[in-house]
């Protein structure tokens, strides 16, 4: 049972994309580790101590605190995604709802104008009232200064 030349060219393909992505990062990252624990070595006794004791800080707190972020970090990217979709979702229904308002507001003008101007009609056709009901009002001190002039 023989492969065929595409399938070997994509097993191919597959080691150098393994050896690219994953092998390749994990030996530069273990040279760099090395050749860190060779410089530290090297040096005098108190800055060897300084150096490790913040490489152990760094390993032992606070990595651990970025992998526990990484879960809160994940959660609060699902809850932006999941607003966004519910946004897309309430969209029709507030766009509806924001034209049946629009609607409520120009029937609510249209009635207003109604009233107002029966209401203005009305005023002008018992405007001759209006001096009857003032004949026996007491008259404003400007008014009986404008009088005696």
């Amino acid at each position: 049972m023989s492969t065929s030349p595409a399938q070997q060219e994509h097993l191919r393909q597959h080691r150098r994309e393994t050896v690219m992505y994953m092998i390749v990062p994990l030996a530069v990252t273990v040279f760099i580790v090395l050749l860190g624990v060779v410089v530290i070595f090297l040096l005098p006794r108190q800055p060897q101590v300084s150096i490790l004791a913040d490489w152990m800080m760094m390993v032992m707190v606070l990595c651990p605190a970025l992998l526990c972020t990484t879960a809160v970090c994940i959660l609060l990217i699902v809850a932006v995604a999941l607003m966004g979709r519910a946004n897309r979702l309430a969209e029709r229904p507030l766009q509806q709802l924001n034209e049946m308002t629009q609607k409520v507001a120009d029937q609510t003008t249209k009635a207003a104008e109604t009233v107002n101007a029966a209401t203005i009609n009305a005023a002008s056709r018992f405007a001759f009232l209006d001096r009857l009901f003032n004949l026996f009002d007491m008259p404003d001190k400007d008014t009986k200064a404008n009088h005696h002039e």
